[in-house]
């Protein structure tokens, strides 16, 4: 969880930006993910909705 920490970074709209390219172990096997991009809850990305999956994984969740 500790690349996670410093891959990812939490913007005020509740979605997530990565800030440093990384590879990691997903709920459905290995993503990389690029720097720069932006996830959203309700996007799917290979199959999973990351910025649910990272609240989740910071207990941010929302419950939505």
């Amino acid at each position: 969880m500790g690349n996670l920490g410093k891959a990812f970074q939490r913007n005020a709209d509740g979605s997530w930006t990565c800030v440093q390219a990384t590879t990691f172990d997903g709920p459905n096997g290995r993503m990389q993910v690029p720097e720069g991009t932006t996830y959203r809850r309700g996007t799917l990305f290979m199959g999973v909705e990351l910025a649910r999956w990272l609240d989740e994984q910071f207990g941010l969740d929302e419950k939505r």
